[in-house]
């Protein structure tokens, strides 16, 4: 059973929302993307260039041969896509026109399926394919029947495989009776691999040293995808080349790094897809040819979140969801630090720092907030997080040194900096709070340098003096938000190291402390990566749009033209999406807020996209399900971390409120939604935010009526079910909905279930594992039957009738949608769009 993806601390999204906000054009407008790999590109496919690509004959069994008394014409009186389409005329010396578009090059045995838009009433147009040898001979004409387009606009399609020897196939248009108008021709395989819609060039987990020349080097993490290994990359601080870059293997990325006080580099990772790889320590030794894997520092944990120096060359580090802590030292290996978990129940060690001055490792705990302190890095560590902290989530970014801790708070980002003086003799340790400073910004201090720490807070960089317990701005800020604070002593003066993205590309960042001036230089030859897809949904541009999974970003793909691929920048990680008329509603991570867009207008971020209803104040998270309701948006949401509470909302964009509901399915998600005869119906997860068991054994229906705010719960025909993903609106009328490996099938109108079938037995879940709100996805097809993928790893048709499920395809697979056409679109191995034409 494949890996389940991993969802992340809310602090960690919302500094990749810092590094969403500058990796492109400050109004995240588009830039291209390379070309999918699969796309087969008819030339000239909507007559933007006049008739060019297209010969012109009487229609016939061959490819006809040019024939002026056939010659079609480009229009721009009427079009679908662009502004011209073709206008072909049956007339007294041809009476059967034919248009062929140049052949393009194909595989024999495949099954290719054509599509044109065409219009005429009262004419008689059919679609055919055209395969031929190398030579040009024409060894099969297939294709569709003849058929009446009528006045508007609508799609006629062919279909056939490649016979042996085929070279090329050419698409051609026979027409009779009348005026036929054509536009967008377009043609694809049976199953195509899209490739990436979402990627870039930019940076994590950072440090700072030196590289095998002595050169002084800022060591930081290209995130990589699913079967894309994330690369260590050194970047001279003087010149910005990238001297240093190399795989991680078998890392899809990582949040941390530390340079130990030997020089060596060390970075600690994830892996969403292979366990056995999740959770990784990695070491680097500068001037070396390779990075060094040391394996899993706690068996099971899938993340190592933090990692910092300790003494002796030695480093500390802690990962979820053991929620414990480790040392490691290249002589003695690992040993655990503290209890694990070092507070139970809690499942995240989400920051490490280590004091010299006084011996002492601290960890910082999730997802309800402890700060436990390990005199010598030992078995026994106490809490020292003051008491009015306990409804904190998280301990972030913690720093230490000169016999103080300061540690960032936040429930939702920018957050505030708790300042503590500590003392340590033997196992004892007392701490006392000196300062707590608001609006403070990721990544929260930096080392103590001469008696200070440095922070960020709003655009300036501000200085705290530890003996005067003031603070003062000493820059206007930085040109980006840096992943973590470094400090170079070499200098007259020390001076503090950052490295962060903006629209040019990851910039190493100084700030000299002698000279108060800020510097920055872009850095060059930085490996660019693509980004785990999820949430692809048709928008009603009929455009294809999936979201960068973390690092956000927005990927648009019109249907069989992978040459007008573009990609946004701005918003976040997607976790649901609908559309209501011409806008399309975007649900983002962290924070549940959902952004309003109209593909119609150009992208600008802040008004196209704008955020129009935000659920953070409301201790929510992701909002999974989304549906129009009437011409409403129904929005269904998970709570924040530590939290099981997830809540219902409604914004109307007529009056721009929106109303929340929280709590409405009783300690549960609201994971998916669909609309059916006034009513919304919920389908619920009994998990909630990470770091805390569910409440609840059984997942149920839930059923809303916007009209008056009623709801009520309806239990699940099989018991112990603990997810209901997937919902729909079926061909008869009902709801249709995944319940782990269940299908069933609820009738409004009896109140009641009518079908409850296990279709995958094969793919039964552990009672320990999480199914994430992803897991399942279910749509209604054009043809009647009910398309869906399950459990990353089956795409399949059921049969309305019957109940049997057909697995299509087979691998990592996760999302659903449909274009025009009614081919379907989904994720494959974690970054790559596939399309399938069922």
């Amino acid at each position: 059973m494949p890996a389940r993806r991993v969802r992340t601390a809310p602090l960690l999204a919302a500094a990749v929302l810092a590094v969403c906000a500058v990796v492109g054009p400050a109004d995240g407008a588009a830039r291209a993307t390379p070309a999918g790999t699969g796309d087969i590109l008819i030339g000239n496919h909507s007559f933007e260039s006049g008739t060019d690509g297209w010969t012109f004959g009487r229609a016939g069994k061959d490819i006809p041969r040019p024939d002026p008394a056939c010659a079609g014409t480009a229009v721009t009186d009427r079009h679908t896509d662009g502004s011209a389409s073709l206008r072909l005329s049956p007339a007294a010396g041809c009476p059967t026109p034919a248009a062929v578009a140049d052949p393009v090059a194909v595989q024999a045995g495949t099954t290719y399926h054509a599509f044109l838009q065409i219009s005429g009433p009262q004419a008689s147009a059919r679609l055919r394919l055209v395969f031929a040898a190398a030579d040009g001979t024409v060894l099969d004409v297939s294709g569709g029947p003849a058929g009446t387009p009528g006045a508007g606009w609508s799609t006629v399609s062919a279909a056939a495989t490649a016979p042996a020897g085929t070279a090329t196939v050419a698409v051609r248009l026979d027409v009779a009776k009348a005026t036929v108008w054509a536009d967008d021709a377009l043609i694809t395989a049976t199953d195509t691999d899209l490739g990436s819609q979402v990627g870039k060039a930019s940076v994590n987990a950072t440090t700072f040293g030196v590289d095998g020349a002595g050169a002084r080097t800022a060591y930081t993490v290209v995130t990589g995808a699913s079967n894309w290994d994330a690369h260590l990359v050194g970047i001279t601080e003087a010149t910005g080349k990238v001297t240093v870059d190399l795989p991680l293997p078998g890392a899809t990325g990582a949040w941390n790094a530390t340079t130990a006080t030997d020089g060596s580099v060390y970075v600690g990772s994830y892996n969403f897809d292979d366990t056995s790889r999740n959770g990784r320590l990695y070491r680097y030794v500068p001037g070396a040819t390779a990075v060094q894997d040391l394996g899993q520092p706690i068996a099971g944990d899938t993340f190592v979140w933090d990692v910092t120096a300790g003494p002796d060359g030695s480093v500390y580090g802690g990962g979820y969801p053991s929620g414990g802590a480790f040392r490691y030292s290249p002589a003695d290996g690992f040993r655990q630090v503290g209890a694990r978990p070092m507070v139970a129940p809690e499942q995240y060690v989400r920051s490490v720092a280590y004091d010299p001055a006084n011996d002492v490792a601290y960890a910082g705990i999730g997802s309800h907030a402890h700060l436990m302190a390990c005199p010598g890095g030992g078995t026994t560590c106490t809490d020292i997080l003051p008491a009015e902290y306990a409804a904190e989530e998280f301990t972030y970014s913690l720093e230490a040194g000169d016999g103080y801790v300061f540690a960032n708070l936040s429930n939702t980002g920018d957050g505030h900096l708790l300042i503590m003086k500590v003392t340590a003799t033997g196992d004892t340790v007392t701490a006392t709070k000196v300062a707590d400073i608001p609006k403070v910004r990721y990544p929260g201090a930096s080392p103590v340098v001469a008696g200070g720490v440095y922070y960020l807070s709003g655009s300036k960089l501000m200085r705290y003096d530890l003996a005067a317990g003031t603070s003062a701005a000493v820059a206007s800020g930085l040109p980006a938000a840096g992943r973590s604070w470094g400090v170079d002593t070499g200098g007259p003066a020390p001076a503090l190291e950052a490295v962060g993205n903006t629209a040019a590309g990851p910039v190493v960042m100084r700030y000299d402390t002698g000279t108060g001036t800020v510097s920055s230089v872009t850095a060059t030859g930085v490996p660019a990566a693509p980004t785990n897809l999820q949430t692809p949904l048709l928008g009603p541009d009929g455009r294809i749009y999936t979201s960068g999974f973390l690092s956000g970003g927005t990927g648009v793909y019109t249907p069989m033209r992978s040459d007008a691929d573009v990609q946004y920048t701005g918003v976040p990680q997607v976790e649901g999406a609908t559309v209501i008329g011409d806008t399309m509603y975007f649900g983002g991570y962290p924070g549940a807020n959902v952004y309003a867009y109209q593909p119609a207008k150009p992208w600008k971020l802040g008004t196209n996209p704008v955020k129009v209803c935000s659920l953070t104040d409301q201790d929510q998270d992701r909002p999974y399900g989304m549906v129009n309701a009437g011409g409403k948006l129904v929005i269904g949401t998970e709570a924040g971390y530590g939290k099981l509470t997830g809540a219902l909302a409604v914004y109307d964009p007529a009056t721009g409120s929106c109303v929340t509901h929280p709590n409405i399915a009783d300690d549960r998600t609201v994971a998916s939604l669909a609309y059916l005869d006034g009513m919304v119906y919920g389908g619920t997860s009994i998990w909630g935010g990470l770091g805390v068991e569910p409440s609840q054994r059984e997942a149920v229906l839930l059923a809303y009526d916007p009209a008056t705010g009623a709801h009520h719960e309806i239990a699940l025909p099989s018991r112990g079910l603990r997810t209901v993903l997937g919902l729909t609106v079926g061909p008869d009328h009902r709801l249709w909905m995944i319940a782990e490996d269940h299908v069933l099938v609820y009738d409004p109108v009896s109140q009641r279930f009518v079908a409850d079938q296990r279709i995958f037995p094969e793919l039964d879940v552990p009672g320990d594992e999480l199914i994430d709100a992803h897991d399942a996805f279910l749509r209604t097809g054009r043809d009647g039957n009910l398309y869906g993928t399950i459990h990353g790893r089956y795409v399949f048709r059921l049969d309305p009738r019957t109940l049997h499920a057909t697995v299509l395809r087979r691998g990592t697979v996760e999302g659903l949608t449909a274009d025009r056409y009614g081919n379907l679109y989904y994720v494959q191995d974690g970054y790559r769009l596939h399309r399938l034409v069922p």
